[in-house]
């Protein structure tokens, strides 16, 4: 019957201690934000030292008042070192990586002891203070850095859980502790289809009937002009054309033999083989197996390769910043406006 009652109460709880915690990359513990309690050793020597004292009354034993006195001043001691092991300490949210939903997302704290003369010792860093902590001990103005693993389930921006930092430092009595909220999202890309096939080739090259027709006849295919590509080689480089590219701002220009140029990969959420018996996750899924399949043929073959989705296009490319784009539009694509893939 408790649990009922308590899952609003805890509900509630966690509601004002979000209220408490704007989101900010970076904070810094002081008075404002530190909590401390004892823990249940704590509040067993506190027990300990009462019935003693009130033993020590009772039967006027100085020795036993001294004792208490001792152990009381002792407990007293270790409360406020224990929460100022943690003034001073600053967490800062490093840079994010995307992963695959599915995957476990790193995420990197730098650690910072303002603190000149002072250690900060036993500190733990875990998520929502339910995973495995990470632990870290900080020399007098010494960073430090840790990483944390964040679950994750869906495609899309991902905004960060609730951090916490706890001490129990020396003595174990209390527990001082602080919660933090990252402003920061990370992007989580669609999961990979573990059943991908190989990539389609549904021989549709980017290929015009002139040039089927001037390749029937035994002519080579007039050469063309395009955007430089990481991997060309240097003498594909039209130099004049790629001196007046670049003075216009834009990059250099490469002129392809045809004799020589693969055709381009295009992986369309509607048309490729392979996905219309998907739904919409399914084939964002097996995209993303494929882009990655697509990325590795184009580093030992050259062949580019682009992204067709609905309402977006991303234009034939190759190169790890091609790749991250095309996963990042998986990631952020929208089915609203899409009504061929089924739900």
């Amino acid at each position: 019957m408790m649990a009922p009652l308590l899952s609003p109460l805890r509900q509630r709880v966690n509601a004002w201690w979000e209220a408490r915690l704007p989101r900010q990359d970076q904070v810094t513990l002081a008075q404002r934000n530190l909590y401390i309690l004892p823990t249940r050793a704590g509040w067993s020597f506190g027990v300990v030292v009462i019935v003693l004292l009130l033993a020590s009354i009772n039967e006027q034993i100085n020795l036993g008042y001294g004792l208490s006195f001792l152990l009381g001043g002792a407990g007293m001691a270790a409360l406020y070192q224990t929460h100022g092991n943690l003034q001073g300490v600053s967490l800062t949210l490093s840079g994010l990586h995307s992963v695959h939903a599915g995957q476990v997302l790193r995420l990197p704290v730098a650690l910072s002891n303002q603190h000149r003369r002072l250690g900060r010792y036993g500190l733990q860093v875990s998520v929502g203070g339910h995973s495995l902590p990470q632990f870290a001990d900080l020399l007098p103005a010494q960073d430090g850095h840790i990483e944390l693993d964040v679950p994750t389930q869906h495609r899309g921006w991902l905004s960060l859980p609730r951090l916490t930092i706890e001490t129990r430092y020396p003595l174990g009595l209390f527990r001082a502790w602080a919660h933090w909220r990252p402003r920061s999202q990370a992007l989580i890309w669609p999961a990979l289809d573990p059943h991908a096939p190989a990539l389609p080739d549904d021989g549709t090259a980017d290929e015009d009937e002139a040039a089927r027709s001037l390749r029937r006849q035994g002519l080579d295919q007039p050469e063309g002009l395009r955007d430089y590509r990481r991997g060309d080689p240097m003498r594909w480089i039209a130099w004049k054309k790629s001196s007046h590219a670049l003075a216009a701002g834009t990059g250099l220009v490469t002129r392809e033999p045809a004799a020589s140029r693969s055709p381009d990969r295009w992986l369309d959420f509607e048309r490729s083989p392979g996905l219309a018996a998907l739904g919409t996750e399914a084939r964002l899924s097996r995209l993303a197996s494929w882009l990655i399949a697509a990325e590795q043929e184009a580093a030992g073959q050259g062949r580019p390769y682009g992204l067709r989705l609905p309402g977006r296009e991303l234009a034939c490319n190759s190169g790890p910043t091609h790749l991250k784009a095309c996963l990042d539009s998986l990631a952020t694509w929208s089915p609203a406006s899409h009504t061929g893939a089924r739900p």
